[in-house]
């Protein structure tokens, strides 16, 4: 399964899988409370006993990332994004991730709501697999409604031509925890697009970092966007270290597409 180019879906949404007020990220909602990590004694495995708040990440049943192995044809409708004046914050390196934060201007509509874009970050490599394939990149687009629900678009990139999007946030990226960056109206302009998506796989899942909320609506576009090996060196050498959750068990969820 195949999962557009960024350039596709940054002409497509923009370039197209997890919390709030400018959302700090959909994976890293209150990374200022008790400490984690991606290795050792704060790494995933440890999540749910490092704090009661990240009990979810050992208890919960419908956790992200998954491996999207079998899907059924539930006929789901496009999803319209409407990116078409977006106005960008800054470029963030959390320590945890690259993260690019939104101000106004980005907007899809699921299950009759609208959910505003707060922000889209990084993992390399993936978090979500397709039949067991990891990828070298994917981004979450984090999105909230107004009664703070979450929906996040997930893009998994695969090695290949540059991606031109990727290119002026290379451009700008800070490559220290705790660094920003401002981002203007050109340097947001590739992800400005306005068009439906038909080709995507559906979940419910959660946030990929503590505290693992779930009731996260999980969207992975089946096209996938491509980078090259130097954009993927430059996300790398930013992060440090890999920022993947390993995958988490499907249990009794229904993949649709």
């Amino acid at each position: 399964m195949k999962l557009v180019s960024l350039k596709s879906i940054t002409t497509l949404l923009l370039p197209v899988l997890l919390c709030l007020p400018i959302l700090t990220s959909a994976d890293e909602k209150d990374q200022d409370k008790a400490s984690w990590s991606y290795e050792g004694a704060t790494g995933p495995s440890h999540w749910g006993d490092i704090s009661a708040e990240n009990i979810t990440c050992k208890q919960g049943k419908n956790q992200s990332p998954i491996n999207i192995k079998r899907t059924f044809d539930a006929r789901l409708p496009s999803i319209k994004f409407d990116y078409a004046v977006l106005n960008s914050e800054n470029i963030v390196n959390t320590g945890h991730s690259i993260q690019v934060n939104i101000r106004s201007g980005g907007l899809i509509k699921l299950d009759g709501k609208d959910f505003l874009l707060k922000q889209f970050h990084f993992h390399t490599p993936s978090e979500n697999m397709i039949d067991g394939q990891s990828f070298p990149l994917e981004a979450h687009f984090v999105h909230a409604s107004e009664d703070n629900e979450l929906a996040v678009v997930a893009l998994l990139y695969q090695p290949g031509p540059p991606d031109a999007a990727l290119n002026v946030l290379v451009k700008n990226m800070p490559m220290n925890a705790g660094d920003t960056n401002r981002l203007g109206a050109k340097d947001i302009e590739f992800f400005e697009r306005s068009k439906k998506i038909k080709e995507y796989v559906r979940f419910n899942g959660s946030l990929t970092t503590p505290p693992c909320t779930e009731g996260v609506r999980w969207i992975v576009v089946k096209k996938q966007p491509t980078l090259s090996r130097s954009q993927l060196n430059a996300f790398q050498k930013a992060l440090k270290h890999p920022n993947n959750r390993p995958i988490q068990p499907v249990n009794a969820r229904i993949v649709v597409h």
